[in-house]
């Protein structure tokens, strides 16, 4: 199956006439991150919605965008929540290495934004007994063309700011 892309003859003479691919890459970047902060706000909206108002951890104050590890000249942006599970669970894996009763880093700390709100994973993806109530997974569902809309904006835009820098 062989799909043909079109519309990208800007974008391509763009990149060329720039040259170096670092640039590229931060430009990139760039523009992923205010793409990506159109889910941000939705799931910012959803986690109000989902929180308890009794409770003085608030997990859409710990709702993030950041960028991920990536090799070569990939770029990836990611959206999620602060915080996240304390300790190593009990299994055998675990019990082999020694791990059982220690604890692993994680971004979930009282010192966030939001509170530690290691929870927001039992109400995204449910437990049990409790069923699921995403807010992560519906905000890019129902946003994904205006995020593409807005990296291919914004893409251009930051090409056109690297080329005038040159």
């Amino acid at each position: 199956m062989a799909n043909e892309i079109t519309g990208l003859d800007e974008v391509l003479a763009k990149i060329r006439q720039l040259g170096k691919p670092r640039k590229v890459k931060n430009a990139a970047t760039r523009a992923s991150r205010k793409a990506m902060n159109i889910v941000k706000k939705d799931a910012v909206q959803n986690a109000k919605a989902l929180d308890d108002k009794h409770s003085p951890e608030k997990i859409w104050k710990n709702i993030v965008t950041k960028p991920s590890k990536t090799k070569g000249d990939f770029v990836m942006m990611k959206v999620g929540v602060k915080g996240g599970a304390r300790n190593y669970g009990t299994n055998a894996d675990n019990r082999r290495a020694g791990r059982i009763g220690r604890r692993y880093q994680t971004q979930g700390d009282k010192k966030n934004p939001g509170g530690d709100t290691f929870y927001w994973r039992y109400l995204e993806y449910g437990t049990a007994t409790n069923s699921a109530t995403p807010l992560l997974r519906p905000a890019l569902n129902n946003n994904i063309d205006a995020v593409q809309a807005e990296f291919k904006r914004s893409f251009l835009e930051e090409l056109d700011k690297e080329i005038s820098k040159m």
